[in-house]
């Protein structure tokens, strides 16, 4: 009887050190522990469906982090837990960008992107933030009833803006309003793209969405 026992724990034990060896094994978006001044940083926060179903839904989360690591970036994503605030996770989201730029990287250098959800955590982010210089791309990420009470006051914020988002959309909808309350310090842009894929459009990498990022990125640089 005892040797059964204590084979179960030794092989209970091995499993747990195989299964912890192959998570340090696997490529991660965690923050880096060695920070690279001169490269290209995205940070990417996933919407609400990921938040709740996790990755392995229809939302194509990681196959969405690849198509920016594809294009040379630095990509920083993590699955956030359950029904978290925005406004709390955007202070989390802050102080990692912080961290970059303490490490010496360009505030130019630096992208905060988000889908719905997500898209509303990089408004707090650039609320806190305060910097002209730092890219934010919100992914159908206005005008969301279910978190008005998580946006900043947006007439303040400052940094290159891009806003993306399905005409189609009855979820999200234009960042124009707040767009045009903004001041000295902002600079933004806005596409209505023309796809029927509504909200859902973000789930996946496609074009429709990814080529017009892209181009905003390339100007940026």
């Amino acid at each position: 009887m005892l040797r059964t026992i204590v084979g179960i724990l030794l092989g209970f034990s091995l499993l747990v050190l195989l299964t912890a060896t192959a998570r340090a094994a696997a490529p991660g978006y965690a923050m880096p522990a060695t920070i690279d001044p001169k490269a290209a940083y995205l940070l990417f926060h996933h919407n609400y469906y990921v938040e709740t179903k996790g990755p392995g839904g229809d939302c194509k989360y990681h196959d969405i982090l690849k198509s920016f690591s594809d294009k040379g970036f630095t990509v920083i994503s993590e699955i956030r837990p359950k029904d978290v605030s925005v406004i709390d996770y955007g202070k989390k989201a802050a102080a990692d960008v912080r961290k970059l730029l303490a490490a010496g990287v360009p505030p130019e250098k630096i992208t905060i992107a988000g889908h719905s959800k997500g898209g509303v955590i990089v408004l707090q982010v650039a609320a806190q933030l305060d910097n002209p210089k730092i890219n934010y791309a919100v992914l159908a990420g206005c005008g969301i009833k279910g978190l008005a009470k998580g946006y900043p006051e947006l007439g303040k914020l400052k940094g290159n803006f891009l806003s993306l988002y399905a005409a189609s959309d009855k979820v999200a909808a234009s960042c124009g309003p707040e767009f045009l309350l903004a001041r000295e310090g902002f600079t933004g842009k806005e596409i209505s793209l023309d796809s029927p894929a509504g909200h859902q459009l973000f789930f996946t990498p496609v074009a429709a969405w990814l080529e017009p990022f892209s181009g905003w990125l390339k100007q940026g640089k």
